[in-house]
């Protein structure tokens, strides 16, 4: 048997409006992002190290300090902000559900506080201190107290 999946998401069209439902994720821009600065760094590295003067070695240490290095980072970078950002995306949307539906629920039990006590003040019953909850030694007491009330 399958088990339903606790959270679907919510449609997070109807909660923007137009304009900011056509605009992607930040997620996504992130990572595009770091990848065009990978590029650019690799570009600036390769073209230091052909147009500086410099020993072999000095032109290969100029290209991984200038190229590879930032360009692993940048690279790296992006993919894990825009990850950790496209997470927090849906971890909002999941906390805002959630406290969605409990002010929801509040507001249920508030409107039913407020009904039970309006309709005991307009119809003139004295409110109760504790609500009536049926425990097991109270049904046993009731029980008894019917069948000695019969005994008799």
């Amino acid at each position: 048997m399958k088990q339903a999946r606790r959270y679907d998401g919510i449609n997070r069209g109807g909660l923007y409006s137009s304009t900011a439902r056509q605009r992607p994720h930040p997620g996504p821009a992130v990572i595009r992002a770091g990848n065009h600065l990978a590029v650019a760094c690799l570009l600036f590295g390769a073209a230091f190290a052909a147009f500086v003067s410099g020993s072999l070695e000095q032109r290969v240490g100029n290209l991984f300090s200038f190229g590879l290095i930032p360009a692993v980072g940048f690279y790296a970078g992006g993919h894990i902000l825009g990850q950790l950002l496209v997470f927090g995306v849906q971890l909002c949307d999941m906390i805002m559900a959630r406290c969605f539906r409990y002010v929801v629920r509040l507001l249920n039990d508030l409107s039913s506080w407020a009904a039970t006590h309006v309709s005991n003040w307009l119809t003139g019953r004295p409110r109760q201190a504790k609500s009536a909850e049926l425990s097991a030694d109270a049904i046993f007491v009731a029980e008894r107290q019917v069948h000695i009330s019969r005994d008799r």
